[in-house]
């Protein structure tokens, strides 16, 4: 399978898994204002992430390689989303109810970021012809993009639980 396939499936995955990660309710009434606050924070980052992924498989669409500018925005724009989202999420104190699923929304943030280098590392290692660091960015990418999902997916569920919705 060519390099691009592979990608294009990973972030196909990911796509899939966000959109079930945002399907979570929301129950303002049985929580305090930070956590009806975290919440929607969560679930607009969540938004915006689905948006940069969607861009990143524009951008291989369109492009005949990882070197092409676009494909460099769309891993930037995931890398300084997830680092706005990341000091947004620092701002919140949640609940006991809420704080493993703030943590485990950091965990994906922080793999998110690294999702987004990887990409930058593909597009260096495509630009030096580096057909090895290629596919073990390829490697790296299916591994970080699988931490992340288990840990938004874990987000998710913690946050509906402590809503009282699951």
């Amino acid at each position: 399978m060519d390099i691009k396939k592979a990608i294009s499936l990973i972030l196909f995955v990911l796509l899939a898994s966000l959109l079930a990660v945002g399907c979570t309710g929301s129950n303002n009434e049985k929580t305090s204002y930070q956590d009806a606050e975290w919440n929607e924070s969560f679930h607009n980052n969540l938004a915006l992430f689905h948006t940069d992924l969607n861009n990143s498989i524009s951008a291989m669409d369109l492009t005949e390689d990882f070197n092409d500018p676009s494909f460099i925005m769309a891993a930037q724009n995931l890398i300084d989303d997830s680092q706005n989202a990341i000091n947004e999420n620092n701002q919140f104190t949640v609940s006991p109810d809420l704080q493993e699923a703030q943590k485990e929304w950091a965990l994906a943030l922080n793999d998110s970021i690294s999702y987004g280098k990887c990409y930058l590392n593909m597009s260096n290692n495509s630009k030096n012809n580096n057909e090895t660091a290629l596919y073990e960015d390829l490697n790296d990418l299916n591994s970080i993009g699988s931490s992340m999902v288990a840990h938004m997916n874990r987000a998710a569920t913690l946050a509906k639980i402590a809503q009282g919705t699951v």
